[in-house]
């Protein structure tokens, strides 16, 4: 059973040249299993390939690549559709586009928790206690780190 605060409902009202779209979608915040589905799902869409912009034609191109990270996180993250959904039907992208952004705003109100109120985010005990590399002025511009100080002590003789 999901989490209820893990879960968002909404309406969507998209009018294209072939006939109007209503109706509501629940989607999810990701898992991490989910998460993990979500790099595989894209790949099967892609059919084995990946967009590369080193190396353009050697794989899919962007607009296909990010069209299918767009359909693999939405077939992971709604749970509940309208009868209407079905990609293989809808010809409009601002149908796909204008569910996709509620999910994602979706997704995207769960950062920034655990911050506080300077923005400093919240932190594990392990994090505050491990050491920090310190920084010093390099004439050259900018900073440049230094071996933290516990490593230097065990390196000296």
């Amino acid at each position: 059973m999901i989490d209820p605060s893990l879960l968002h409902t909404f309406n969507v009202d998209v009018l294209t040249d072939r006939r109007r779209y209503t109706g509501a979608f629940t989607t999810k915040k990701l898992s991490i299993r989910d998460l993990t589905q979500l790099g595989v799902r894209k790949v099967q869409l892609n059919g084995g390939l990946h967009y590369d912009h080193l190396n353009p034609g050697k794989g899919v191109d962007h607009a296909t690549d990010e069209l299918n990270s767009m359909v693999a996180h939405m077939e992971l993250a709604l749970t509940s559709i309208p009868d209407w959904w079905d990609l293989d039907n809808i010809t409009d992208m601002s149908v796909l586009t204008t569910v996709y952004s509620e999910v994602i705003s979706f997704e995207n109100s769960f950062l920034g928790r655990g911050q506080d109120p300077q923005g400093e985010g919240s932190r594990s005990s392990s994090q505050e206690d491990s050491p920090k590399a310190e920084e010093e002025s390099n004439p050259a511009g900018g900073n440049k780190p230094v071996v933290v100080g516990q490593v230097q002590a065990s390196l000296e003789p």
